[in-house]
């Protein structure tokens, strides 16, 4: 008796303008995925009537049929890119996800990147937690139902997936594949794609690292990427500028110049985030605190409500109820 998991069928939807790593991405994770010789997911890839479109790059993508003839029983994965502005008014996509959804289908509707307003327009985001790519912030907020958190790499619900963008979807894939399929063949798979099988951090964070990467300041971006590494240390004014080879007040304006915040304020957004991560873990409280580098757990409740405007408890509750 053949006791593997069942084949997961995925639909993957391309339209005109959509974002190539949106859609390459996810599916190598899910193409990667075996039960021993067999696939654990077979691709299928549809447009709006069946033929080629093309990437925003350019690159020219071939389809496998229409979206109309696809089996509701499948899972759907909507990619995002320039053109996802142009499918918000489709009632055939927007129906297709609602149809996913069905009590009856049993189906998942996974968004990648900007995908997410496509879910957001079909109502099925509404009265929980989703995300998308920062730049969609403006966006968003017409979809007032929905409890957006731009910060999150990607956000799982029941049934409902949502991811930040590019290569967040592989990261959201490989927790896919590990739910789906357990946790020696997502491992396999991230070894293959020679990926992390679980990023800590969030968008805010990555960005704030590459603002460090990019500085003309050699000196304040090694800074930035010591902190970010490692939030643990006793990051004060003064030792940060030792490190920096500047005294505190050039240091302070640096950190405006580049960054448009201070030093104390920078260190205590990396901690917040690093603190955010390691929920995921269902640490202690006190362990999140002293690994973040808050070193009590009054500093880091202080520190989260300056960031989010609720408390620690608040934050972790909401967060454990997105899982």
């Amino acid at each position: 008796m053949d006791n593997r998991p069942k084949i997961r069928a995925i639909d993957v939807l391309l339209f005109e303008g959509v974002n190539a790593l949106d859609v390459a991405g996810p599916v190598q994770a899910f193409d990667a995925a075996r039960f021993g010789d067999r696939a654990a997911y077979k691709l299928r890839y549809v447009s709006l009537d069946g033929t080629a479109v093309r990437a925003s790059c350019g690159m020219l993508l071939g389809a496998d049929g229409a979206l109309r003839s696809c089996d509701p029983v499948h899972d759907l994965l909507v990619p995002g890119g320039d053109g996802i502005d142009d499918l918000l008014g489709n009632e055939a996509v927007l129906a297709a996800v609602r149809e996913r959804l069905r009590p009856d289908t049993g189906a998942r509707v996974i968004s990648i990147c900007s995908g997410a307003l496509v879910l957001a327009e079909a109502g099925v985001l509404d009265g929980g937690p989703a995300t998308t790519h920062w730049s969609r912030e403006q966006d968003v907020r017409r979809f007032a139902q929905v409890d957006w958190d731009l910060d999150r790499l990607f956000v799982e619900r029941t049934r409902v997936f949502t991811s930040a963008g590019v290569t967040t979807g592989i990261d959201l894939a490989l927790s896919i594949i590990r739910s789906d399929c357990g946790n020696a063949t997502a491992l396999r798979v991230a070894r293959e794609l020679v990926v992390q099988l679980h990023r800590t951090g969030n968008q805010s964070q990555y960005a704030m690292h590459l603002a460090g990467q990019f500085t003309k300041e050699n000196t304040l971006g090694q800074l930035i990427e010591a902190i970010i590494t490692n939030p643990k240390q006793p990051w004060t004014l003064d030792r940060m500028a030792r490190e920096s080879v500047m005294n505190p007040r050039t240091l302070s304006r640096r950190f405006q110049d580049h960054l448009a915040t201070s030093p104390a304020q920078f260190v205590e957004r990396v901690r917040v985030d690093h603190a955010r991560s390691l929920l995921e873990a269902s640490l202690p409280a006190k362990i999140v605190a002293a690994e973040a580098g808050f070193g009590d757990l009054q500093r880091m409740r202080r520190a989260f409500q300056r960031r989010y405007g609720v408390s620690f408890a608040q934050h972790a509750d909401a967060f454990q109820d997105q899982g």
